[in-house]
């Protein structure tokens, strides 16, 4: 796998190939997430990231969160990234709590395909890969 080439999806538009490394990079960032579908030539098929092996601690969905731990459900700790008034640049807006991002997903002020972030994590993740928010 180290030696293989790497394609992922941008906008629904494949892109690559990339090196080992620069796939692992694209993890890191938040650029490709969890469930985002990916696939190298030694194998040819296209599957989530999950599925490849990657060390789990390289995605930023899982970075900071410890499986049976309390959730801080009113730590002011979260920033999501929206889109501006104008609909033409994407701002940050936050801190905000869990409480308060599950009630922005109620009432569909945001979307689960936002993305969030909080310090400790190496990137930007959808809400929907973040454990707290499911």
């Amino acid at each position: 796998m180290k030696n293989d080439r790497w394609y992922y999806n941008k906008n629904l538009k494949p892109q690559g190939p990339v090196g080992f490394e620069e796939i692992r990079q694209l993890i890191l960032k938040g650029d490709i997430g969890p469930h985002d579908l990916i696939s190298c030539d030694s194998d040819g098929s296209w599957k989530s990231a999950w599925e490849w092996g990657f060390d789990r601690s390289l995605f930023p969905a899982t970075q900071g969160y410890v499986q049976g731990m309390d959730i801080a459900a009113d730590d002011k700790e979260w920033v999501l990234l929206v889109a501006s008034d104008d609909g033409k640049a994407l701002v940050q807006e936050g801190p905000y709590s869990v409480r308060e991002v599950q009630e922005s997903l109620r009432s569909q002020r945001v979307s689960a395909q936002n993305y969030i972030w909080k310090s400790g994590m190496s990137g930007w993740s959808r809400i929907l890969d973040r454990p707290e928010f499911n």
